[in-house]
């Protein structure tokens, strides 16, 4: 299913680039129940990384595209979801538009019509705070 969520942030596209990075190097800040994580290899723009939960662990192929200030997050294991998240940022006069598109999909039939819609608004409003402050 994908859904797509996207909100002006007033700062410029670098300070909110930056802050993405920072969500792929220290997910723990970002993220709630991260207990561990760790970049497993890194390439010049993919890595890949795990997180570790109280009840799972997610292992994730993280692509970077700098130059269009994109970020693709494809999951390679998940206890319920397959799928990719990207992040991308575009300018709009002195402000940036931060766009989410998930295309997500569960795959455990108990969880079905989960809404995964409120747990993407409140990462985007995260980071639109951090970058506003």
């Amino acid at each position: 299913m994908v859904i797509r969520i996207e909100q002006e942030i007033k700062a410029s596209v670098e300070r909110v680039w930056g802050i993405l990075l920072e969500k792929v190097h220290a997910p723990d800040q970002f993220i709630p129940g991260i207990e561990e994580f760790e970049i497993q290899e890194r390439g010049e723009n993919e890595w890949i990384r795990s997180l570790y939960t109280e009840t799972d662990d997610v292992v994730e192929l993280i692509t970077i595209f700098p130059e269009e200030k994109k970020m693709i997050f494809s999951l390679v294991r998940h206890a319920f979801l397959k799928g990719t998240l990207s992040h991308q940022i575009f300018s709009k006069e002195e402000n940036s538009v931060l766009v989410f598109e998930q295309d997500r999909e569960i795959t455990l039939s108990e969880l079905e019509g989960l809404d995964m819609k409120p747990a993407l608004e409140a990462a985007l409003l995260q980071i639109k705070e951090k970058a506003e402050n």
